[in-house]
């Protein structure tokens, strides 16, 4: 499931609930809880359950894993914003790569790059060059 980029040195701020209103990707994502990861390499979706108090619960093939969100902004206005989740529990089960990596105590950055209100990108950059796989809402 580790499949986007690894949480490093960013200059990057936390988003208030305000401004998480005036970005089109943020509030997207708060908008449904539920997501789906598409990726072009597998038919296997990843789901995403983002709740409100910053918990996620991510479900990839038999992983289960659990951790804390937050949504980031920079201060540069062409950078895209980005969500950062802080991995706390991974029952160590194959994800839809096969992988069985424990992933507790890791953290990933994914920059949001929103298509449309059912298609949100994840970037691997902050200038949504490469952003190779995407969220799309589902039912729960």
């Amino acid at each position: 499931m580790r499949f986007i980029t690894t949480l490093g040195l960013i200059f990057m701020s936390s988003v208030s609930f305000a401004e998480l209103i005036e970005s089109p990707s943020l509030s997207s994502l708060l908008s449904s809880n539920h997501w789906g990861l598409v990726r072009p390499d597998t038919a296997c979706i990843e789901y995403y359950k983002f709740s409100p108090d910053g918990k996620v619960d991510i479900k990839s093939n038999q992983e289960e894993v659990s951790g804390r969100y937050s949504f980031m902004t920079s201060d540069k206005p062409f950078e895209l914003p980005a969500v950062a989740i802080q991995f706390e529990t991974d029952n160590q089960k194959a994800d839809c790569s096969g992988s069985t990596e424990n992933q507790a105590g890791t953290s990933t950055l994914n920059f949001l790059k929103k298509q449309s209100n059912e298609k949100i990108y994840f970037c691997v950059d902050s200038l949504g060059k490469n952003c190779p796989v995407y969220l799309r809402p589902e039912n729960p």
